[in-house]
């Protein structure tokens, strides 16, 4: 029931009982106020309005909450039960969201550490909730005595009653208690690993700086050695007898930029060897939390936690995952090994025969040569059309165009804000109103979450007949500030992050579900992606950027040219991505599935597994899985192909995404969303599970021939 699990980018997960259900609130904030100009706190909350502010948050969240068990321990009708025991949820997760906010984007050390400590009082609550019998006993009474009148009341009572025993409640009190115990672990560990990817990203560095390409060097930090090879950081002042280079922090963004434009490849050697064997601690890190999850899994009699998660998703089962996983392997394999040796050759060219094999350094480096040059592209002429304040644009456009309301910024009371770069934008409707709120954090700066993600801050769900609770989010991003330019200019990539992220934003800010337990992006893990995948597909298309995209300067039109250019260099390699990609999701289920009988480490399963399915070496010493994230995803190809294509901003078009996509949330079965959106032919079943029926996205990609149709279908 109330598993926390933060969507996405955000390595956050604390898979408890409470899982769709908490990441959203019922106290009032003055965030959903405009009008308003008085002081308040951190999001609108009036407690934040200091760091202490957050023992209070917590102590009312708490007081709410155990009047809220009183009333349900009354057993009142099977409504007012689910009804009570959402607002327990939308109460307490005030509280965890704001924290885990507050924790990752706050500049000041005395929020963070305020955060921390809500979050680890909340925490000991939480066990509280889920081991609370009253509760479990009044949601099975709602579930089973047939009075629930909604489709979406019925669905809340199933899913919270599994959910409940997801986390063990229906055990005898030993096993109980070792659950709640491997839970509490499990947690520790994951918010241990994704501290440990922020606190030891690893670094190197690089004497002289001329062997950093220009156009990286805003990204890396400037060093300075004495010519005898002392090296020291900069004091301000500059002898003669001073050297200066750059020392690379290898988190993933970065390391990637290094890779892709650096031709020094001593420098890439280096960069890709830091980058891929930190932060050393995951190691027993991983290891742990494989054993505790595993542990849990078989108590809560599963061959597997891989098995144990998969309830509730459309996949159903590991064996329906791993088997379509092994049948896009073979079916890409040919095509992947084709781009592969097309890299390498590329590499002999211009290296000459004594560089006989291609390294995994290399591959972004050459592809990005050949995209180039095959697409005649040059990453600063595309970044000049995409100024990020026009990319905002892009997304009022988005708004506007599919949906009718206006998406722009709004004035937030004093300590609303964070840091003074935040923005605070509202989408309005000009017959329905407010129709919820974003806070915008969009620059990197020391000590932030350093990828892109969307956060919940407050979700929506129906209070009464009358009144609505408008969803409140905010999305977190790094982009770099040159040092020589004023003007932030997003390359095409970037762009795509920004639209993936602001579709997750919609599907929480449009969704109009009468519990929070579905509000937005609270659906099955292997939908969750779908829509923002979905809203990618508009920076790519031209009728789309041509209305936004213009060039910082002269104000020109992105050219029509350029656009095409952009997609098709990204279309070339797609095989290799799409393997990569596989190849990722496979070590996620096996390092989670069964465990052999004599136990492997890790990393000689990711080298073997990285042998079968990838034409990447393996090099010893490094361990890519110590510090990577999340997969595949359903349908957008195909509800773009179907839906979208021929009138990407049409009214229609956004009138059916939202009346019969978003707005849904996960209040209705995923498969049966997309099938009432575009009809047959978006899933499959395979295997007694539903996974995507992938022609359209193999068409896209030009990897569909007859021999791999019968894959798609």
């Amino acid at each position: 029931m109330w598993n926390f699990i933060k969507n996405r980018e955000p390595n956050i997960h604390m898979k408890r009982l409470f899982e769709p259900f908490l990441s959203y609130r019922h106290f009032r904030t003055r965030a959903v106020d405009r009008q308003n100009t008085s002081s308040t706190g951190l999001y609108g909350f009036d407690h934040l309005k200091s760091p202490k502010g957050f023992q209070r948050f917590v102590d009312e969240a708490i007081e709410r909450s155990s009047e809220l068990i009183d009333y349900i321990s009354g057993m009142p009708s099977s409504a007012e039960i689910i009804r009570a025991m959402d607002e327990i949820s939308d109460t307490v997760c005030s509280v965890v969201d704001s924290a885990e906010l507050c924790r990752q984007t706050h500049p000041a050390r005395g929020f963070v550490e305020e955060a921390i400590k809500a979050l680890m009082k909340i925490n000991v609550y939480l066990h509280f909730l889920n081991t609370n019998h009253t509760l479990y006993n009044a949601v099975k009474k709602a579930e089973q005595d047939g009075h629930l009148l909604t489709e979406e009341a019925r669905r809340a009572a199933l899913h919270l009653h599994i959910d409940f025993e997801k986390g063990g409640i229906h055990l005898p009190s030993g096993k109980l208690d070792r659950v709640n115990q491997l839970n509490m672990d499990a947690h520790k560990l994951c918010r241990e690993y994704g501290e440990n990817i922020i606190n030891d990203p690893g670094y190197v560095d690089i004497f002289p700086a001329s062997r950093i390409p220009r156009q990286i060097q805003h990204l890396l930090k400037p060093i300075y050695r004495l010519t005898s090879g002392v090296s020291k950081e900069s004091l301000g002042s500059y002898e003669d007898e001073q050297e200066k280079g750059f020392r690379i922090i290898t988190e993933l963004r970065t390391l990637f930029s290094v890779l892709q434009l650096t031709p020094d490849e001593q420098v890439r050697k280096m960069a890709y060897l830091k980058g891929s064997s930190v932060p050393h601690a995951n190691h027993e890190v991983l290891d742990k939390l494989i054993n505790s999850r595993h542990e849990l899994a078989q108590i809560m009699g599963c061959k597997s936690y891989a098995e144990f998660v998969m309830q509730l998703n459309m996949a159903s089962s590991p064996e329906v995952v791993v088997s379509f996983l092994q049948e896009m392997s073979n079916m890409v394999k040919e095509k992947a090994d084709e781009e592969f040796n097309t890299i390498r050759n590329l590499k002999r060219d211009v290296c000459g025969q004594r560089c006989v094999d291609l390294e995994p350094w290399d591959e972004a480096y050459y592809t990005t040569m050949m995209k180039s040059s095959a697409y005649n592209l040059d990453s600063a002429v595309v970044a000049s059309y995409f100024s990020l304040p026009q990319c905002i644009e892009g997304l009022k456009l988005l708004v506007k165009s599919l949906f009718g309301a206006s998406f722009d910024s709004v004035p937030m009371a004093p300590g609303e804000s964070w840091h003074p770069d935040v923005l605070k934008m509202c989408i309005h409707h000009p017959e329905e109103g407010d129709l919820g709120f974003l806070y915008l954090d969009l620059f990197s700066r020391k000590g932030k979450y350093p990828g892109c993600a969307t956060f919940s801050i407050k979700g929506g769900r129906k209070i009464s007949e009358t009144e609505y609770q408008l969803p409140v989010m905010a999305l977190v991003f790094n982009f770099s500030r040159s040092h020589d330019s004023s003007i932030v200019r997003l390359n095409h990539s970037e762009l795509e992050t920004l639209f993936h992220e602001f579709g997750h934003a919609l599907h929480a800010l449009l969704s109009r579900t009468d519990y929070q337990h579905f509000a937005g992006t609270r659906v099955a893990l292997d939908f969750a992606e779908t829509p923002s995948n979905l809203f990618e597909y508009y920076a790519r298309d031209y009728r789309v950027l041509k209305k936004f995209a213009r060039h910082y300067s002269t104000g020109e039109v992105i050219p029509e040219k350029l656009v095409k250019s952009l997609n098709g260099a990204r279309d070339m390699f797609a095989a290799t991505e799409l393997q990569r990609q596989i190849f990722y999701a496979l070590v996620d289920q096996t390092l989670f599935g069964e465990q052999l009988s004599v136990p492997r480490d890790t990393n000689s399963i990711v080298a073997h597994l990285k042998r079968q399915h990838s034409n990447e070496k393996h090099v010893e010493g490094t361990h890519m899985h110590i510090r990577f994230s999340h997969f595949l995803t359903y349908g957008a190809a195909t509800i773009w192909k179907k839906l979208c294509q021929e009138d990407p901003l049409s009214p229609t078009t956004g009138t059916l995404l939202r009346t019969k996509l978003l707005q849904y949330g996960g209040a209705k079965e995923p498969a049966d969303l997309l099938t009432d959106l575009v009809g047959d032919g978006i899933v499959r079943y395979h295997n007694g599970g539903i996974v995507p029926d992938v022609t359209s996205c193999l068409e896209e990609l030009k990897l569909l021939d007859d021999k791999n149709r019968h894959i798609g279908k």
